[in-house]
């Protein structure tokens, strides 16, 4: 399982004409194998791209139960 780069999340807003993109990845496993949850973020310009972080947080805290860092 390895992290997504907002590289990737760019290629689909240039591929399929977004200007933002949230990109959700899940690893589901047992207790002895790997998992984990991915966000990866991207916006156009810097207006967007804060919009996109402000979507991903949410979605990350609120929906999937995620603990703010310090």
């Amino acid at each position: 399982m390895k992290p997504i780069p907002i590289g990737a999340a760019k290629k689909i807003a240039e591929l399929y004409d977004y200007d933002q993109v949230v990109v959700i990845a899940r690893k589901v496993g047992s207790e002895s194998e790997e998992h984990g949850e991915h966000v990866t973020t991207y916006g156009r310009n810097q207006e967007h791209c804060d919009v996109a972080a402000r979507i991903g947080n949410f979605l990350k805290h609120k929906v999937m139960g995620w603990v703010k860092e310090s």
